[in-house]
């Protein structure tokens, strides 16, 4: 398989859970920045919209807000 393949395939991510659905882009911004605060993670956004692009401890995350189901809602991070 092709080796652009496998880079795709072994992207990293990550979710945060959220104790309530985000009203609006303001709201969503800052639940990501109190994220980053409370794990003392260095970030710098590239992308203040939905989804969000951050930088977080020098790697490069999309975030988006995504339905976990029964539990509610998370943060989805994605290494782009």
């Amino acid at each position: 398989m092709s080796e652009r393949f496998w880079k795709k395939l072994m992207k990293k991510g990550f979710s945060v859970e959220l104790d309530q659905l985000p009203k609006d882009k303001q709201a969503f911004l800052d639940e990501i920045e109190r994220y980053c605060i409370k794990e003392k993670v260095t970030y710098e956004f590239i992308e203040r919209d939905r989804p969000a692009m951050i930088s977080i401890d020098h790697v490069v995350y999309q975030c988006q807000v995504e339905n976990a189901g029964r539990p509610g809602f998370v943060l989805h991070f994605k290494e782009v």
